[in-house]
């Protein structure tokens, strides 16, 4: 004759416990992470963004506007076309980054991960030229 234990084993108990315990801590070490990355100003998180703005100027032309920005490491700069015709954001050094042509209206976006001093153009008008400077 056999007979069957009703109550749970503490053992299995223990361990049903421990792994929802460890279940929930990991969802909240998750939910909160990127709060704390944030914080600690990992780069690509909470980062700053600056824009420059493509521009007709009164003489008729076309600029980039500021002509030289300053920024941090970890910046993305978004650069928009507010002009009626179409431009490019062109690294003098042809890899850094390049936009392709950006249409009335448009934007490119490029992040800056390294220290240093970028000239760029636009292909289409090659007199406009500008520089940004990480540090």
């Amino acid at each position: 004759m056999t007979f069957s234990n009703p109550r749970p084993r503490p053992l299995f108990f223990i361990l049903t416990a421990s792994i929802a315990l460890l279940i929930l801590l990991a969802v909240l070490f998750l939910a909160v992470r990127p709060l704390q990355a944030s914080a600690a100003g990992i780069p690509g998180v909470g980062k700053a963004s600056r824009v420059v703005k493509i521009v007709t100027t009164s003489q008729g032309s076309f600029a980039f506007s500021p002509a030289t920005l300053k920024i941090k490491v970890g910046t993305t700069v978004t650069w928009k076309n507010t002009t009626s015709a179409p431009h490019t954001v062109t690294s003098d050094d042809g890899v850094t980054f390049g936009s392709g042509v950006i249409a009335p209206g448009g934007t490119f976006k490029f992040t800056f991960t390294k220290k240093g001093t970028f000239a760029y153009h636009c292909n289409i008008h090659p007199f406009m030229k500008a520089t940004v400077i990480v540090s």
